[in-house]
């Protein structure tokens, strides 16, 4: 006699895929240029023509240091999408990765079993919650990665019959486009332990559990598999342990000073962190109703990139992939132990006309998917604009492009990497965005306190060639630099402000210091 297939679960992907088109397009909709977009495309630009650098040819504060561009992968294909289709190139890029990251958890929700209405709430509050972590950044990659191997772990605990061996090359592939491929070692290891543990626990065989433990071991083995080698490693390490990273960047802030920030200072940006904390603690809550041994190790990857999240802020898109599919499970349990008390007709149906509901399924998919165009469109998916998530010197790169300015710019850490955009190769940079993965510590605390005016912060001046110094106007640097009769404002405007050493001859310029308007930060 022959077994027969079991019926694959219900499916969004299958079912309802404009469901998935608008979550595609919700989970996208947000697009700035951050920090980093400048210099992602430059050192992908560059890995292009001269391949792996050891050594940072952008600033002139630590030339010798080694750098370890370990998202080149990601910087390459960025440079290429800009190359190809410039902004609207970029922004296609990012549309493919949130494609990926979305189309991945619907995957993964399919795999419990949970009703079409359940996949789609927890697939669209998802979206929601992931918009402003989906920017122009290698952790796209990441994101899309992460969702894959939940799709693949959804399958394997809820089917018993995932490729969970594709994790290897997947692995291979993550640790060349962005360092959390370490998040995934970390989802595999914890996953393969608590099905080890309960297997053990149960008293059934420990062969699933070794399996996986090995495919844990070949993938992380596999991230091996980079320009960097070991190098990869150890540069997501020491990112992980420097505690000026967590200090001075603002996405690496725990959540609920986060949350307490917004809370006093309200903006748009609370609907979204709520988002992200009412996923997690809708999970924990119908995860404590409706417990089932069947999930343990989903839940226990869940609680582990829900703590991430508390930490640092930055890891919250983590956690809404992870805790996705486990919030699907439970929320379905709850639903139908509620049905099964209420139901006093167990063969009702909704309607007894099936072209009916047919036509009304049909017509409600194509209303669904225009309104995901709408979407798309009014988020400026195909506009060749793209604003900048902050203010940036726009006006004094320009004045120094005109005047035809090159030298040494000591400037802040946030522009740091627009500079290398605007001026290199004739400038380089004192530091940038990227600080510890290409700047040492010592560099690091110099900067510091030079901008928090912290005692013989000042020696900075003198102990490197800087021949511009470029900071915001207003600020404490600012304050500081207008004192030194060693150095003369040249160029100001409400944004920034640009000193030349004063017996240089960019000092002694017709018209200095020159006022100027600051005009609107975009990219390029």
């Amino acid at each position: 006699m022959r077994l027969m297939t079991p019926p694959a679960p219900p499916s969004l992907l299958r079912y309802a895929p404009a469901f998935v088109i608008l979550a595609i397009t919700i989970a996208d909709a947000a697009r700035v240029a951050d920090t980093d977009l400048w210099g992602h495309v430059a050192f992908g630009r560059l890995f292009l023509h001269a391949g792996p650098a050891s050594h940072d040819p952008y600033n002139y504060s630590s030339p010798g240091h080694v750098w370890t561009e370990h998202e080149w992968l990601s910087e390459v294909l960025m440079a290429l999408a800009f190359n190809a289709g410039g902004v609207v190139g970029l922004k296609l890029l990012k549309l493919l990765c949130s494609a990926i990251t979305v189309v991945m958890i619907a995957a993964a929700d399919a795999e419990t079993g949970a009703p079409i209405p359940i996949q789609f709430a927890v697939l669209i509050v998802s979206a929601f919650a992931l918009a402003p972590q989906m920017q122009f950044r290698p952790q796209l990659f990441t994101f899309a990665s992460l969702a894959t191997l939940m799709a693949l772990l959804a399958r394997e605990n809820y089917r018993h019959r995932a490729p969970l061996w594709l994790a290897v090359p997947l692995f291979a592939l993550w640790a060349n486009l962005h360092g959390g491929f370490f998040v995934g070692i970390v989802a595999m290891g914890v996953y393969s332990g608590v099905v080890t543990a309960v297997d053990l626990a149960s008293g059934y065989s420990l062969r699933r559990g070794m399996r996986l433990i090995a495919i844990t071991i070949a993938g992380a083995t596999a991230t091996l598999l980079t320009p960097y080698g070991t190098g990869v490693w150890s540069t997501v390490i020491s990112e992980l342990r420097n505690p000026l990273t967590r200090k001075v960047i603002a996405d690496w802030r725990p959540l609920l000073a986060v949350i307490s920030g917004q809370l006093h200072h309200p903006h748009s940006g609370i609907a979204f962190t709520l988002a992200v904390v009412g996923i997690i603690a809708v999970l924990a809550v119908s995860a404590a109703m409706s417990p089932r041994d069947g999930d343990w190790a989903l839940v226990a990857v869940a609680a582990v990139m829900a703590s991430a999240a508390f930490v640092a802020v930055r890891n919250m898109a983590l956690a809404v992939i992870v805790a996705a599919p486990p919030l699907a499970r439970h929320l379905a349990l709850i639903t139908r132990s509620i049905r099964a008390r209420t139901r006093t007709d167990p063969n009702r149906s909704a309607s007894t006309d099936p072209h009916a509901r047919k036509g009304f399924f049909i017509g409600g998919q194509t209303l669904i998917f225009m309104l995901a165009i709408v979407v798309a469109a009014e988020s400026g998916l195909f506009s060749d604009e793209l604003r900048a998530a902050a203010n940036y010197p726009v006006g004094a790169a320009a004045f120094m492009q005109t005047h035809q300015l090159r030298g040494d710019v000591l400037t802040t850490f946030e522009w740091g990497q627009y500079m290398i955009w605007k001026t290199a190769p004739g400038s380089k940079v004192f530091i940038d965005a990227r600080f510890d993965l290409a700047y040492p510590m010592s560099i690091i605390k110099e900067y510091i306190d030079f901008i928090d005016g912290a005692p013989g912060g000042t020696h900075l001046l003198d102990r490197y060639p800087h021949d511009y110094v470029l900071m915001p106007t207003g600020s404490l640097a600012y304050e500081t630099m207008l004192a030194r009769p060693d150095w003369r404002l040249i160029y100001r405007d409400p944004v920034a402000a640009l000193f030349a050493r004063a017996n240089s001859p960019a000092a002694h310029l017709p018209g200095v210091p020159f006022n100027g308007a600051a005009p609107p930060s975009t990219f390029p």
